[in-house]
């Protein structure tokens, strides 16, 4: 484990609590101390004093030769722009992003809430970064509510609507037809169906 806190047991102590990945990071985003949780999912040698996204296996680390934080996507990432903005003195607080990383092979998205805060320890400045995986909560909220009965669906402001109107709402590009399915054409219309 690196250095950074041995002289202050309270403060590891307490990000070990933390159920998320904890990470302090320098001015690039090379990882200086992970929590527990951070040592539990990000394991190797090369841990301390590599950038986030090379340790996090992320798929644009690999896409220029000098790694994490040089490829064409890197400008955009939540990760490095948010260690970016708290040296700049900004708090980013749970900004959501997914995170594709490459882990046995696959290709997988991660979404994940970022937060990140500058903080000064021993006169020199650091940021402080809570990764939180929200996958679970991303599946709940990708499930619909449905009537078993009368197939409406219930909104975000708990009305029920009919499957084509919260279809035409959330899907605006959208464009629905109808037609019977041979048992409703059998149950509808008895003398003309097969």
């Amino acid at each position: 484990m690196d250095s950074l806190f041995t002289n202050a047991v309270f403060m590891r102590y307490a990000l070990d609590a933390i159920p998320s990945i904890v990470l302090v990071t320098d001015e690039d985003a090379r990882v200086l101390y992970r929590n527990l949780a951070g040592r539990g999912l990000l394991k190797g040698e090369k841990i301390y004093s590599s950038r986030v996204g090379d340790v996090m296996h992320c798929i644009h680390a690999t896409d220029a030769p000098d790694g994490c934080g040089t490829g064409p996507h890197c400008a955009g990432c939540v990760v490095r722009n948010s260690v970016s903005n708290a040296y700049a003195g900004k708090t980013v607080r749970r900004q959501r992003t997914d995170i594709t990383v490459k882990a046995g092979g696959k290709t997988l998205d991660i979404p994940a809430l970022i937060s990140v805060s500058g903080f000064t320890f021993e006169d020199k400045i650091y940021a402080l970064m809570v990764i939180e995986d929200i996958s679970e909560l991303s599946e709940l909220r990708a499930l619909l509510p449905i009537c078993s009965s009368c197939k409406k669906i219930r909104a975000e402001d708990g009305q029920w609507e009919k499957v084509e109107t919260y279809i035409k709402a959330h899907v605006p590009d959208v464009n629905l037809s109808h037609g019977l399915c041979p048992a409703c054409a059998k149950k509808l219309y008895p003398d003309q169906s097969d």
